[in-house]
Parts: C-alpha cells; structure tokens; sequence
C-alpha cells in the first residue's frame, strides 16, 4: 500500500500499473465522495463506494486506545485529598509550621536526635511537610520558644498518633469548651479541661 501526496489522478497521470496492480482512492470526508466520482471519472473501469452509515458507525464503536476514566481517582481517595487539604488549611490558620532548624533554635540548640525523640514520645507535634520532611506547627511553642506542655497526654486521650487528627483537634473551637481552642487552653495551664474535652473527642471517633 502508498499513500500519494496532492492530487491522486493528476499523480497517476501516464502512470502504467504492474499486471494485476489496483489503485483504491479513499477519503475520511463523505462529502467528498461526489467530488472524487467526478474527478476518476474516464480514468477507471469501475468506481466502488463504502456505504457512509456504516463507516460512521464503526468509528463511533471504537474505543479509545486510553480510558482516561481508570485514571480518575475514586471517592475514598478523593475523600482523602479532601482530607488532607482540610488539614493544611488548620495548619495555615494557627500560625504555619517551623522547620527543623528553626526548631533547634527555639530549643536552644537541641540536637536533631532530641527533636526526634520528643516527636516519637508524643511531646513535640510534627506534620508531613514539602518533599516529606516534617515541619513543627507553630502553635505548640509559648512566646519564650518553649513548646506547650501536656502535648503528650492530649494525644494518649485522643488515642491517635496522626498528627493531623491532633492538629485538629487543638485547632478548633470546642463546645465541649465553651467554644474556645484547645491550645489556648493548654497554654494558660487549663490541661484537665482539655484532657477530658480529648477523651471525648477520641470516644466519638470525631
């Protein structure tokens, strides 16, 4: 098979064919089928025409070689998009996060093996940051750089280790207490309030 540039009977034109050789001209417009009946026309013995429903037809039949619908994620893992972005939006609003230097700074020069240890015991919050590194949320250090105590006994309430469930939680106003946030709350020292407002919190499954 050749596919021909330009005009095809102008290209045929004093072209002699091998013995047995046949030449089909096709066209992907049905209106240019008049046009092409007209232009062969004393230059062929036979003209054969594809019936144009049936063509149509089978293109609409086939399916693409790509489903561009597997691709598409399902609700659980919107669900979990959604999730996510609910939880930076809770980091962006207390204040952002620091990153590790800025943590050792506060801590007056602690090693990275001591911020590790804090975050692994549950006295130092830190959230999945960019490139997977973790970043420490603002709001669990005073004004003096010292981190806000009781961390460690609001996430044994809570019975979570996930650190966006307890940024969560410290975040928002809770009825349970009056409205106000967690974390002001443990910054003023009001730790059993909060405590039994986390045991409730992690009974609720909230």
């Amino acid at each position: 098979m050749f596919t021909m540039k330009g005009d095809p009977v102008k290209a045929l034109s004093g072209f002699k064919l091998p013995a047995g050789a046949h030449v089909a001209i096709v066209s992907a417009k049905p209106e240019s089928v008049s046009a092409i009946r007209k232009s062969v026309r004393g230059h062929v013995a036979r003209v054969t025409e594809v019936i144009e429903k049936e063509s149509a037809t089978a293109q609409a039949d086939e399916k693409p070689l790509i489903d561009r619908s597997a691709f598409e994620p399902d609700a659980r893992s919107r669900a979990m998009l959604k999730g996510l972005r609910i939880a930076q939006e809770d980091l962006r609003d207390a204040g952002g996060a620091y990153d590790l230097d800025q943590v050792r700074t506060l801590m007056r020069g602690v090693s990275r093996q001591a911020v590790d240890k804090r975050v692994q015991a549950g006295s130092l919050l830190a959230v999945p940051g960019p490139s997977n590194r973790r970043s420490y949320p603002t709001l669990q250090f005073n004004r003096d750089g010292t981190v806000v105590a009781g961390l460690k006994a609001v996430r044994e309430a809570l019975q979570t280790s996930n650190p966006w469930a307890i940024l969560n939680f410290l975040t928002n106003p809770d009825a349970r207490l009056g409205n106000r946030k967690p974390i002001d709350l443990l910054k003023s020292g009001n730790l059993d309030l909060v405590l039994d407002a986390a045991k409730r919190h992690g009974e609720q499954g909230a």
